[in-house]
């Protein structure tokens, strides 16, 4: 599967309906160098298929209602794409909304007792 399709699939997953359709149909026929028309498919569907399962999809018909042929590895491929987050998308998932308050300021920490290396530590009793 071409890494454009992929990036288009990742980059659009939040998009409207029409612009993902759009940019991604562009996308396709962009790889796939045209569209078919569907005497042409029909003629040499055999190429068709052959080319499909190299990994290079195939276009037929307008590119407003095209049908599109891809191999089953290829497909799985575009749904794993489809279905991976970014770190920020996964926050907003989960409801996560950040502070916006005023700034924090911390203080300093009270002194505490270093800690001691376990080849330091004394044995325990024994009795």
């Amino acid at each position: 599967m071409d890494v454009r399709i992929l990036k288009q699939v990742r980059e659009m997953r939040t998009a409207s309906k029409n612009d993902f359709v759009e940019g991604l149909g562009r996308t396709l026929v962009e790889v796939a160098g045209g569209t078919l028309t569907v005497r042409k498919a029909r003629d040499g569907l055999s190429g068709v298929l052959s080319r499909a399962r190299e990994g290079v999809p195939q276009i037929i018909g307008s590119t407003e209602d095209a049908a599109v042929v891809i191999s089953v590895k290829d497909l799985a491929t575009l749904l794993d794409a489809a279905k991976e987050q970014t770190f920020g998308e996964a926050l907003d998932n989960v409801g996560f909304t950040p502070y916006r308050g005023a700034r924090i300021v911390i203080g300093a920490g009270r002194n505490r007792e270093t800690l001691k290396h376990r080849g330091d530590a004394v044995p325990p009793p024994t009795g």
